[in-house]
């Protein structure tokens, strides 16, 4: 039963994984949680269930996990 709910939280990460790289290389602005954590930079890789980003301020990682959303900025 524990083999299964990894080996379905394996495909769910892959999906998310995929939807999130037709972010990368482009300007975002990220939320996440409840707190109103926001992110703007540039999405440089993405690596299992994490996101490296580049913003005014230096490089930042965050877990894809709490992304509660992504938008694209002009």
């Amino acid at each position: 039963m524990i083999i299964q709910k990894i080996k379905r939280r394996k495909g769910l990460a892959k999906l998310k994984n995929e939807i999130i790289k037709k972010f990368e290389g482009k300007r975002c602005k990220i939320t996440t949680g409840a707190l109103g954590t926001t992110v703007r930079g540039k999405i440089i890789e993405i690596n299992d269930d994490w996101i490296e980003i580049e913003t005014s301020k230096g490089m930042e990682i965050i877990n894809a996990d709490f992304i509660q959303s992504i938008k694209i900025l002009a």
